[in-house]
C-alpha cells in the first residue's frame, strides 16, 4: 500500500478530511504497526536521550481532557492490535508484546511511575510509529495543548505549543482559505463520531525521521538540515497520514501523524508524470516552504 496524495496532479492544502466510518483494512485503522515498528521506536529512544522536552510539550493541559485522549489510545490499541497489546483494565497495566515492555499507570489516568516515561501520555506516544498531538477548544479560543512529535518535518513543537490552530499553521503557504473559516471545521471534528484522515506530502533528500529545526549538539546542523536538493541522487516522496478524533465531551481533539518515505526512482510512467504536474502547480511560495525553491527544475529533468 503506498499513500501518494500527489496523484491529483495538484497540489494542495485545503483539508480532504476523509472519514474513516466506511474505511476497511489499515485505512481503518487509527494507529499503523508494520515491519518499520522498530526503526520508528529507536527514533523515539533518540529523542528522548538527546531531550525529551525539545519534543514533547504540554501547555494548558485539561485533565479530563487528557483522561478521555489516553483511554482512548489504549481502548484503540487493544482493539486494532489484540495479539500485539495487551491491557489489564482492573489492574490498569498496559503489555506490549512487541516490545516485552509493560507499565501500570494511576487510576487518574495521567500518572505513571516509570524510569522512561514522565507521563502516561508519553508512554502511550511510544507504543506507536505515529507522533500525537491534542488540540483544546474553548468557548472562544482554541490551542495546542499537548504535542509529542519525533518526526518533526522541518518544525519545531516548541514553537508551537499553547497557539491557535490558526497561528500553528500561518506558515503553510495556501492556508488562508482554510484560516478564514477554521472554527467550524474544528468543531465539526471535535463532534463527528468518527475519525477523519487527510494526507500532506512533500519532497526529501533522505529518510530520516527526525527533522527538528535544531540540529543535537553533537551533529552539524548543515548536515542535519538535509533538502540538499541540487546536489543529491536521491529523491523521495515523504507523505504523512493524518488522524483526527473528536472528544465531544471535552471540547477537544487528538491529531496523528505517521510519515512515510517512498523513493521517486519507484514511481512508475504514470505517478511520475503525475508528480510533475503537481510540482509545476506549486506557488513560489509553497516551492519556499517545502525546500525547493532553485531545485524544482533539477527535479522535474530527473523526473523526465
Amino acid at each position: 500500500m503506498k499513500y501518494l496524495p500527489f496523484l491529483s496532479g495538484i497540489y494542495s492544502t485545503a483539508p480532504g478530511l476523509i472519514s474513516t466510518a466506511k474505511a476497511t483494512g489499515r485505512d481503518a485503522l487509527v494507529f499503523q504497526i508494520d515491519d518499520s515498528y522498530d526503526h520508528y521506536r529507536r527514533n523515539k529512544d533518540a529523542c528522548r536521550k538527546e531531550n525529551i522536552h525539545k519534543y514533547y510539550c504540554e501547555q494548558r493541559l485539561n485533565r479530563e481532557t487528557i483522561q478521555q485522549v489516553n483511554q482512548y489510545i489504549v481502548r484503540q490499541l487493544a482493539h486494532e492490535y489484540p495479539n500485539d497489546i495487551t491491557v489489564d483494565w482492573e489492574a490498569r497495566v498496559l503489555t506490549n508484546r512487541i516490545t516485552q515492555e509493560h507499565f501500570t499507570w494511576a487510576d487518574d489516568w495521567q500518572t505513571i511511575h516509570h524510569p522512561r516515561y514522565i507521563s502516561l501520555f508519553d508512554a502511550l506516544c511510544c507504543q506507536v510509529q505515529e507522533d500525537i498531538a491534542v488540540f483544546q477548544l474553548s468557548q472562544d479560543n482554541d490551542w495546542l495543548a499537548a504535542i509529542h512529535l519525533c518526526s518533526p518535518n522541518h518544525w519545531a513543537p516548541g514553537d508551537k505549543i499553547g497557539k491557535p490552530f490558526r497561528d500553528v499553521h500561518a506558515p503553510v503557504p495556501g492556508m488562508e482559505k482554510t484560516l478564514e473559516h477554521y472554527r467550524k471545521m474544528l468543531e465539526g471534528i471535535v463532534q463527528a463520531k468518527s475519525p477523519f484522515t487527510r494526507f500532506a506530502w512533500g519532497i526529501a533528500t533522505d529518510t530520516r525521521l527526525n527533522h527538528h529545526p535544531q540540529a543535537p549538539s553533537h551533529i552539524n546542523n548543515a548536515s542535519w538540515q538535509g533538502r540538499e536538493h541540487d546536489t543529491s541522487n536521491a529523491w523521495y516522496i515523504r507523505t504523512e497520514r493524518q488522524n483526527l478524533a473528536g472528544f465531544a465531551n471535552a471540547n477537544a481533539f487528538l491529531f496523528t501523524i505517521r510519515t512515510y518515505f517512498y523513493s521517486v526512482d519507484d514511481l512508475n510512467i504514470s505517478e511520475k508524470e503525475l508528480l510533475r504536474s503537481a510540482l509545476k502547480s506549486m506557488s513560489k511560495e509553497a516551492l519556499a516552504y517545502k525546500g525547493l525553491t532553485g531545485s524544482v527544475d533539477h527535479l522535474d529533468n530527473y523526473l523526465r
